[in-house]
């Protein structure tokens, strides 16, 4: 759990994404995550995270009322999300993004938008 935690912290505090195809663009939210088999909704936890993907391979990151800017690309099936010193490697289970750490999975999705919703 404290792995979790750490991880997303360090999220918070230097994330930045490089370069990605308009297939992946958009806005994320932190759905759940799993540690040792327990699934753990966000809310429990007290986190907020989210981050947007524009089509131009720049976007932000969000914790709580913190907000970074972020580059990303895209690496194969993965997308590379890169700060000024640490790389994080997300994979791709349809259209949701899913970060795997030592046995803890975190995962996001996309946020519907109002046009979406209209739908």
């Amino acid at each position: 759990m404290k792995r979790v935690l750490i991880l997303l912290l360090a999220m918070m505090l230097c994330l930045s994404f490089t370069g990605c195809s308009k297939s992946v663009g958009g806005r994320y939210k932190l759905e759940y995550i799993t540690a040792d088999g327990v699934r753990i909704p966000p809310s429990n936890l007290g986190l907020n995270v989210s981050f947007e993907l524009s089509e131009d391979g720049i976007g932000t990151a969000a914790y709580g009322s913190t907000n970074l800017n972020i580059t990303w690309a895209e690496d194969g099936n993965d997308i590379v999300v890169r700060s000024e010193d640490k790389e994080l490697r997300f994979s791709r289970d349809g259209k949701n993004l899913i970060l795997h750490d030592e046995g803890t999975v975190i995962y996001f999705v996309p946020e519907e938008t109002e046009e979406e919703e209209e739908d």
